[in-house]
């Protein structure tokens, strides 16, 4: 479908209508806090509440049903008349996060939800029906700030959330299990929140692109092909403490010492490796006196890249670091935990589809590879899965600068509108059956 088509069914006067309502919900959602200055808003909190009490109420004005599955996401369903039979109805879902980082901006999250809302908006007025239900899911966790674990939204939906996960504590400690209760989550039923079984066509999650490549190449949007694989672990060397003023130079077992010289090599090898994010990004030195030599200290490393094969080379140089930096020094270096996440590849017809609609609203076709993670890459698990990305200001998120242009957000939503249509007349006709 050309852009001019669009024209045809939908109306410049309701899209631009929409993409004022997305920017306006953007700001009243942002007023649901958990603080007083500025936003926060965890999983299962008040403030969660309430924006789940707005967001229902827009759902259904424009006749979507609106419930609360067993893990705290929030979902509301346009149905399609197309279909003839209850039995595992074809879905198409778009959605993102609603939770936030502390003192967070408007747009993370919570725009590629109303992004979602807005098509769906669209589609009503234009009388549009689709080949298949369209799910507008506003997921309750992802940022894992409340409990120190991200995706429980996402992985609920994939089913791999574990009893053990559940049990997790918060600072308060309250339970996962105790929080999604008296939020009023049937967790007993948690297997049927899980969409492994379900007929779910695809996948696609709007985000704010958190850096500036989109802004270094004036345009409005890309598409995404992949989210990095990442790599975490945390490192540990231990020496000997020592009179700061006293053990000469070449007797010291200086653990942070090492550790610095660790940090400058992770670098060098992310500066020397295309597409390779390394980074130290927590360092504590034992004891910690500024005039006693450091007798441990303890490193968090973050590494990232699209090709988990480059990923895990990276990772076995640094490895091969720890030790020869360890015994140079004569001190012990050790990993003592380690995390791994595969990369997770777009799927190629869906993403064509999305770039697609970036010509036809006449932009250039941009491919990205996402650095950070997101809800599409747990998705992935269950269903054919794409993502857009969104131009922000000079790259800011996670801060309340964040922005989005409202002429950015237009662009995406024609975009999403168009590859939505694209999508359903790809649908084999028999889905329906």
């Amino acid at each position: 479908m050309l852009d001019s088509e669009l024209h045809q069914i939908i109306e410049d006067d309701h899209i631009l209508a929409v993409v004022d309502q997305i920017v306006e919900r953007c700001d009243s959602l942002a007023s649901f806090s958990d603080c007083d200055k500025g936003l926060t808003r965890l999983f299962c909190s008040e403030s969660m509440k309430k924006a789940h009490g707005r967001l229902g109420e827009w759902f259904r004005a424009i006749d979507m049903d609106s419930r609360l599955d067993a893990v705290g996401n929030l979902i509301g369903t346009r149905s399609s008349s197309q279909i003839t039979s209850e039995a595992n109805r074809p879905v198409f879902m778009i959605g993102s996060h609603l939770d936030t980082v502390i003192n967070a901006g408007r747009f993370d999250g919570a725009l590629g939800v109303m992004l979602g809302m807005g098509v769906a908006e669209l589609l009503h007025k234009a009388k549009i029906d689709l080949k298949f239900d369209l799910e507008i899911v506003g997921f309750s966790e992802e940022e894992g700030i409340r409990y120190s674990f991200p995706f429980v939204g996402s992985l609920g939906m994939t089913g791999d959330l574990t009893a053990e996960d559940l049990n997790r504590t918060d600072q308060d400690s309250i339970s996962m299990r105790q929080a999604l209760d008296a939020f009023g989550c049937e967790v007993k039923s948690i297997e049927s929140t899980s969409y492994r079984q379900r007929n779910l066509v695809g996948f696609l999650e709007a985000h704010i692109e958190q850096a500036v490549s989109l802004q270094e190449d004036n345009l409005s949007v890309g598409v995404v092909t992949a989210i990095a694989g990442q790599t975490r672990a945390d490192i540990r060397f231990v020496g000997e403490a020592g009179h700061a003023g006293t053990v000469p130079h070449d007797r010291r077992k200086d653990a942070l010492a090492a550790a610095a010289e660790l940090i400058l090599e992770i670098e060098e090898i992310g500066q020397q490796t295309d597409g390779l994010f390394a980074t130290v990004g927590y360092i504590e030195a034992l004891p910690g006196i500024s005039n006693v030599i450091s007798a441990q200290t303890d490193l968090r490393l973050d590494l990232r890249h699209a090709s988990d094969e480059i990923r895990n080379e990276a990772y076995e140089k640094i490895k091969s670091a720890i030790k020869a930096i360890a015994e140079s020094r004569n001190i012990t270096g050790e990993i003592v935990s380690e995390q791994f996440n595969l990369a997770t590849q777009m799927d190629g017809q869906l993403t064509e589809q999305l770039l697609c609609g970036v010509e036809n609203v006449g932009q250039a076709r941009k491919t990205m590879v996402s650095g950070a993670g997101h809800d599409a890459m747990i998705m992935a698990r269950v269903a054919q899965t794409c993502m857009l990305f969104i131009r922000c200001t000079d790259g800011i998120s996670h801060h309340p600068s964040e922005f989005a242009t409202r002429e950015d957000i237009e662009v995406a939503l024609r975009v999403m509108v168009d590859a939505l249509i694209r999508i359903s007349d790809s649908v084999e006709s028999d889905l329906k059956n």
